[in-house]
């Protein structure tokens, strides 16, 4: 972490420019006889090395936390740098997030230098410390954000050591990304997708005719080819609309594949459609949801489209509420998608899947 002196050593609302790694490096060890209560830094991931090899300022650290400093680092843990994140953590709570490039460290919340990344020839060419009010809240707002939407280091250590992928939730509103998920996890299946899928919801109306013509083909190109190419199964519940356009858009999707795949083979099983592939078999099925919505709706509150992909993976959206705008009294409906790897949360999405599977195939044979 690249930290500053404290404000008593800075006149009032001071900034300034420093140059060459000696004296930067001066500085920053000069900094940690005046902390008192906390130190948070974020760091390049090619430069934490420097602050394990670099023996002033491990050693001033390894003292701060014997004196009872709060010690908190943002980096991005990698395979090259595992092993110095690990000296780090000896000492200080780290975080890992993806591509962070900020190098920066804050005193006590009232000082805070940055720096620019590193060279071999010339770790730290020029820096700048500021005791600035305004300046050194803009980056405790900033560590704070990057803070919280980091995970715990130790936790990506294990996804590149063991292969254990920590788990997540992520949030979104944003329609255009709702969309490009949907996309990414159908087409990332290895062995089967679930799909519930209602109207005025992002992920439902990806099925639905519209302006975006070309998307909707694309979307069924890729479950097309999840069932013909790789074998994946595919069972989708859905509202009568969006039955109805898949299964036409389906019907037109087979009549465009090339004749000459002599080794697909096909029949159909009412409304079911079974395609093999050499060894592998993929199964594309479909149930409308309507018949069971009454008990869909005891389920949930709202109506909620969802993909679950292998049993890994979800993306859940409820259907929008209305949100009056205050210029023009108008109703806005906004998104909000949950994607997780968390699972407890998936294993209640398939079981609520399962259920209402389980009681369309029942209406079906009445």
């Amino acid at each position: 972490m690249s930290e500053a002196p404290p404000s008593s050593s800075l006149p009032p609302e001071t900034t300034e420019v420093l140059y060459g790694n000696d004296n930067i490096q001066r500085r920053v060890v000069e900094a940690y006889s005046w902390i008192k209560d906390k130190l948070d830094g974020c760091i390049d991931h090619s430069e934490v090395a420097m602050h394990i090899e670099y023996d002033a300022i491990y050693n001033f650290h390894v003292q701060l936390k014997k004196k009872g400093v709060r010690l908190r680092a943002i980096t991005e843990v990698t395979p090259n740098n595992i092993y110095y994140v690990k000296k780090l953590m000896e000492h200080s709570e780290v975080r890992h997030l993806p591509g962070v490039k900020s190098n920066f460290g804050i005193v006590d919340r009232k000082v805070c230098l940055l720096h620019s990344a590193s060279h071999e020839n010339q770790p730290l060419s020029h820096a700048i410390i500021t005791n600035a009010k305004a300046l050194v809240q803009a980056q405790c707002f900033l560590f704070d954000t990057l803070w919280n939407n980091a995970i715990p280091a130790q936790e990506k250590i294990r996804e590149i050591e063991e292969g254990v992928k920590p788990t997540f939730t992520e949030t979104s509103r944003d329609p255009h990304q709702i969309q490009r998920l949907v996309f990414d996890l159908v087409n990332s299946a290895k062995q089967e997708i679930l799909m519930l899928l209602f109207p005025n919801t992002t992920i439902g109306d990806t099925f639905l005719e519209g302006k975006e013509q070309e998307r909707i083909q694309k979307i069924i190109q890729l479950l097309e080819k999840a069932v013909t190419q790789n074998g994946i199964r595919i069972r989708i519940l859905a509202s009568k609309n969006i039955y109805k356009q898949i299964e036409k858009l389906i019907a037109i999707q087979r009549k465009n594949i090339t004749k000459g795949r002599q080794d697909v083979e096909r029949r159909q099983e009412g409304r079911r459609g079974l395609v093999r592939v050499g060894k592998q078999e993929g199964r594309f099925e479909i149930h409308l949801v309507d018949s069971t919505q009454q008990q869909q709706q005891q389920r949930l509150q709202n109506k909620v489209s969802f993909l679950v992909v292998d049993s890994k993976l979800s993306l859940v959206e409820e259907e929008p509420k209305a949100h009056t705008k205050d210029n023009n009294n108008s109703n806005e409906k906004i998104s909000l998608a949950t994607f997780s790897n968390s699972e407890s949360t998936i294993l209640a999405y398939i079981s609520i899947f399962e259920t209402l599977w389980t009681q369309s195939e029942l209406e079906i044979k009445v």
